[in-house]
C-alpha cells in the first residue's frame, strides 16, 4: 500500500517539464538528473517588468521567486546574487538564495547565506527554519537542533524590520510551530539528545488547528505513539505533503534501529521524480548518499 501511494504521485504531464533535449536543473547526490518546469505567462510578465528596470531589487526578487515556482533555480540564484551586490543588507536575497542552495544540494553555501540572514533578521522564522534544515542535511544535527530552538524559544519582541508577510519567531502560531517541532525532534534524536526530544512531544495532541502542515502533525503524533504504520493508508496527503510525512517515518525507523525499513522507505520517496525539490525528498536522498546503513543495500 505504501509503495502504491508513493508511486501514484509521480504521474505529471510530461509537457510541464523541460526534459527533452534540455539541460537538467541539477544532478542529484545520487547522480540522477532532474529538470525544471516550463515558463508560463506569470513568469513572462515578471521578466518583462524586470527588463524595464533591471536593477530594481523588488523586481529582481519577484522574478527570482517566479523562477523558483518553476524550479528554475539556475535562473533565480543569479538574480538574488545581483540583489546582494546592489543592496548587501537586503535580508530577502540571503534568505531566498540560501533556500535555493538547499534545493540544489549546496548545503554549505546555504548555511553561509542563512547565517548572514539571521544576523540581519534574528527573529525570522523562515530564516532559522531553513538554516536549521541546511545544517541538518549537512549532518550537523546538534547545530540544527539549536537553530530550531532559537526560534521556538525566542522571547524578544517581533522585529518591525521584517519584510512584509514574513513570520516572526515571536508569537508563533500552531501551524509554524508544528513544522519546526517536527524537524527539531528529528535533529535532537540524531544528535543523541533523546530526552530533550521526548519533551517536545508533551504539547502535541490530536485536534491542533493545523491545515497546511497536517503531515508534520501526523509525524509528531507518530513519534508520540498516537499513530502507527497505518498512518500512510489513512492519510489523504499527496506530493510534497506525502514527502513531509514519509521522511519522518523512515527516519524514525532508522533512529530506532530498523535500517531495512528505513532504507526501503527512503528509496520509495526518491522514486517520485516530480517532487525532487521537496525537503523530504532531499533528506531521503542525503540518507541514501551517506556511507551509512543504506549504502550497501
Amino acid at each position: 500500500m505504501i509503495t502504491t501511494i508513493l508511486l501514484a504521485v509521480c504521474v505529471v504531464g510530461a509537457n510541464l517539464w523541460e526534459q527533452e533535449g534540455g539541460k537538467p536543473e541539477i544532478v542529484s547526490l545520487l547522480g540522477k538528473a532532474y529538470f525544471s518546469k516550463l515558463a508560463d505567462d506569470e513568469l513572462r510578465a515578471a521578466e518583462k517588468a524586470l527588463a524595464g528596470k533591471p536593477d530594481n531589487p523588488d523586481l529582481l526578487i519577484a522574478t527570482g521567486r517566479s523562477y523558483d515556482r518553476l524550479l528554475q533555480f539556475s535562473r533565480s540564484i543569479p538574480l538574488y546574487s545581483r540583489v546582494i551586490r546592489l543592496q548587501p543588507q537586503d535580508v530577502r536575497a540571503y534568505r531566498y538564495r540560501g533556500h535555493r542552495y538547499i534545493s540544489i544540494r549546496r548545503f554549505d553555501d546555504a548555511i553561509r547565506d542563512l547565517k548572514r540572514a539571521e544576523k540581519l533578521a534574528p527573529d525570522s522564522f523562515d530564516v532559522l527554519y531553513h538554516l536549521a534544515l541546511a545544517q541538518y542535511l549537512r549532518g550537523r544535527f546538534g547545530e540544527a537542533a539549536d537553530s530550531y530552538g532559537r526560534c521556538l524559544e525566542y522571547r524578544g519582541a517581533g522585529s518591525a524590520a521584517l519584510p512584509k508577510d514574513w513570520r516572526s519567531c515571536a508569537g508563533l502560531d500552531d501551524e509554524s510551530r508544528v513544522a519546526m517541532l517536527n524537524w527539531r525532534y528529528a535533529a535532537l534524536r540524531r544528535a543523541g539528545r533523546h530526552e530533550q526530544a521526548r519533551r517536545l512531544l508533551d504539547a502535541i495532541h490530536e485536534g491542533l488547528p493545523v491545515k497546511e502542515n497536517v503531515a508534520y502533525l501526523q509525524a509528531l503524533l507518530y513519534y508520540k505513539g498516537a499513530r502507527r504504520d497505518g498512518v500512510f493508508e489513512t492519510s489523504q496527503l499527496t506530493g510534497s505533503s506525502l514527502m513531509a510525512l514519509g521522511y519522518p517515518i523512515a527516519n524514525f525507523a532508522l533512529i530506532n534501529g530498523d535500517s531495512a525499513k528505513a532504507c526501503d522507505l527512503f528509496r520509495k520517496l526518491i522514486a517520485d521524480d516530480q517532487n525532487w525539490n521537496a525537503f523530504g525528498f532531499i533528506a531521503a536522498e542525503v540518507e541514501l548518499s551517506r556511507g551509512g546503513p543504506c549504502k550497501s543495500r
